[in-house]
């Protein structure tokens, strides 16, 4: 899944093209903030795989993926489960500026994958 297909792949692209294009514009905005695009690809497809029954997502390899795709999963099923050491983990490895475009991204996956799915059948 390429990151900028994220909005325009979407039942969003077909039935308002003015929401869609500002989606795609977040969406490039939050790779220009210095995240690796395959982390967010990674986070992407969970969500997706979580909420839709997408294809299973890929397993991080390194601390930093492993610590992302648990924060992703855990804002997912229950922001409020979020622990205080998951974030201390989190910040460990991401900068402020990092953390933000992450939590952003990961909210914008998660609206995504929402709408695909209510609207499934709607557009096809």
């Amino acid at each position: 899944m390429e990151m900028s297909s994220t909005s325009t792949g979407s039942p969003l692209a077909a039935l308002d093209p003015h929401v869609a294009g500002l989606l795609e514009e977040l969406v490039q905005a939050l790779e220009g903030v210095g995240l690796d695009p395959g982390l967010l690809e990674l986070c992407a497809a969970r969500i997706d795989q979580m909420i839709g029954g997408g294809a299973l997502a890929a397993s991080p390899q390194d601390d930093r993926g492993r610590v992302v795709l648990a924060f992703t999963e855990q804002y997912v099923l229950d922001a409020h489960g979020v622990t205080d050491e998951l974030c201390a983990e989190l910040n460990s490895h991401l900068s402020p500026p990092e953390l933000a475009a992450l939590t952003t991204a990961i909210a914008t996956f998660e609206a995504l994958a929402r709408s695909r799915v209510a609207l499934r059948g709607v557009i096809e």
